[in-house]
């Protein structure tokens, strides 16, 4: 995962979490609507990477 990727989720993390505390509905409101612009901007995240080899079949 890139630095820009990691941070921006953590920046997006933290700001949904202000939002959930926040007391003051469009503040919240804003806040998540922000972490959305931010994950839209990121992308989605690539494909997990498997540490395990990939099945190969011989025919013997």
């Amino acid at each position: 995962m890139s630095q820009n990727r990691f941070h921006a989720r953590k920046a997006a993390a933290a700001l949904l979490k202000m939002a959930k505390v926040s007391s003051d509905p469009a503040l919240a409101g804003r806040l998540v609507e922000a972490a959305a612009d931010l994950k839209d901007h990121v992308g989605e995240a690539p494909p997990p990477v498997s540490v395990k080899a990939p099945d190969i079949r011989t025919d013997d």
